[in-house]
């Protein structure tokens, strides 16, 4: 009896201690299950390419985007229109269609206002594939207390995640993310007409043609344009941002300078697509945003969509040239391989009147039917040479009406038989106007142009030294 009842005993033992072993193991298990439920998971994992439409509610407002394939760039459709930054939202639809948790913080949630779901952003994924009715959802509630993430969820379910804080700074975007942040965004050859409206100044206008070379409509002048100057500033204008968005639809543009702008500018072009779509945009320039010294910022307005900004002192600069800066600097723009001679008459100015013969061809040369071939005296001849076609021009007087006879004339004789004639009609004692085949140029011509060291006359007096 006493062995059968130990057998009992252990029996009942072995039985107690399976119980609480499988307690255990079940747990274990439970605990397991818990902990790997809790690691990250694959939210969403979407073909980039398949995205048709987002769309994002917050406490900004209501934005819609649609992807254009014709245009190959996205297209803000709501409501409220701005300047859109398309890279803002390549960069949400990039971050939404890889999107993973860092955990699970909750599951199967009660109260999801704890996590701010009770007012979440809302961001919406339409795909070709599911159609116009059944979007991807995600909800973004409030920032984790450490700022490291932000709280998710999906919809259909009452779990919470949360996801890094990068990924939920995008989808609750601001809507001046959205904005973009270029004066005219579009590439190089997109942008196809300028004009500057500067308080003081003429008023500027560039187009370019067919030939995509850059044209002057205004001041219409018998100049030629440094063109390189103006692609300078088409580049510029393309590249150029603002250092900051302000207020929208502003009541009183007085308290900015608005309502006398220093410089309004016109821009025209295409969009940055592939449509090439129609774009123009007209933007103000007002004062300073402080009174300091050492201010470093002016407000900006964009006049379609009635947006305050503001942009560096610097890049205003940039763009705020004299009308001189895009002209060519000299009197006239030639070749010596079109020449056939140049004569150069002074007249009463000073002693001066030579004929020049060229051949450059062949490198011969003469000056007064004389043919110059010493390479001393050759040299000096080069130089005169140079000095007349390199005069520059000093100041643009539009408004001028010159009248009377030319005190000077340049006339530059061409391989083909034609001729063009620079004449210096005199208004002021050492100032003329510059006239090219009896039009006014709208430039002046100050006489130590041509008396000044490496000038006209002092070539000219070096090259008859020589010759004797």
């Amino acid at each position: 009896m006493k062995q059968l009842k130990w057998v009992i005993i252990l029996l009942v033992t072995a039985v107690a201690l399976t119980g609480v072993f499988l307690a255990v193991d079940k747990k274990a298990k439970q605990r397991e299950k818990q902990k790997k439920a809790a690691e990250g998971r694959q939210l969403y994992s979407i073909d980039i390419n398949a995205v048709t439409r987002i769309v994002i509610d917050g406490d900004d407002g209501h934005f819609a985007f649609d992807w254009s394939p014709t245009a190959g760039s996205w297209q803000l459709v709501s409501a409220d229109q701005f300047n859109l930054n398309i890279y803002a939202v390549q960069a949400i639809c990039n971050a939404f269609c890889d999107l993973k948790s860092e955990k699970t913080v909750a599951f199967d949630c009660k109260d999801t206002s704890v996590y701010g779901f009770d007012h979440p952003v809302t961001v919406q994924v339409y795909t070709t594939e599911t159609g116009s009715e059944n979007p991807y959802i995600l909800y973004v509630g409030d920032n984790t207390p450490t700022y490291e993430s932000y709280y998710a969820m999906v919809d259909g379910s009452n779990d919470i995640y949360t996801i890094d804080y990068s990924s939920g700074s995008m989808f609750c975007v601001a809507k001046n993310t959205l904005k973009n942040m270029y004066l005219f965004d579009t590439n190089p050859s997109g942008l196809r007409y300028i004009r500057q409206e500067t308080t003081g100044e003429p008023v500027l206008e560039f187009r370019r043609d067919d030939n995509d070379i850059w044209q002057m409509n205004q001041p219409d002048m018998h100049v030629t344009l440094d063109r390189s100057a103006i692609e300078t500033l088409a580049n510029t204008l393309i590249r150029l941002t603002v250092s900051g968005y302000l207020e929208e639809n502003p009541e009183d543009l007085s308290q900015y300078g608005l309502d006398k702008p220093i410089m309004k500018l016109i821009l025209k072009g295409n969009e940055y697509d592939m449509e090439k779509t129609p774009k123009e945009e007209e933007i103000w320039f007002g004062k300073k945003v402080s009174d300091k010294q050492d201010e470093t910022e002016m407000y900006g307005y964009f006049v379609k969509s009635s947006q305050l900004f503001k942009i560096k002192n610097a890049d205003y600069a940039s763009i705020n040239l004299k009308l001189t800066e895009y002209l060519n600097p000299y009197c006239i723009s030639v070749g010596i391989s079109d020449l056939d001679g140049i004569s150069v008459d002074m007249g009463d100015v000073y002693d001066l009147k030579a004929d020049l013969k060229l051949d450059s061809e062949n490198d011969r040369y003469w000056l007064d039917g004389k043919e110059i071939t010493d390479p001393t005296v050759l040299t000096l001849y080069q130089s005169f040479y140079q000095s007349i076609v390199q005069l520059r021009y000093t100041d643009v007087d539009l408004d001028a009406k010159p009248e009377g006879d030319p005190a000077i004339t340049i006339c530059y004789r061409y391989k083909d038989g034609s001729e063009n004639k620079l004449e210096f009609i005199q208004f002021a004692d050492n100032n003329f106007y510059l006239m090219q085949n009896g039009q006014y140029c709208g430039q002046t011509v100050r006489l130590n142009r041509f008396t000044s060291v490496n000038s006209i006359t002092k070539n000219y007096e070096a090259l008859i030294l020589g010759m004797k």
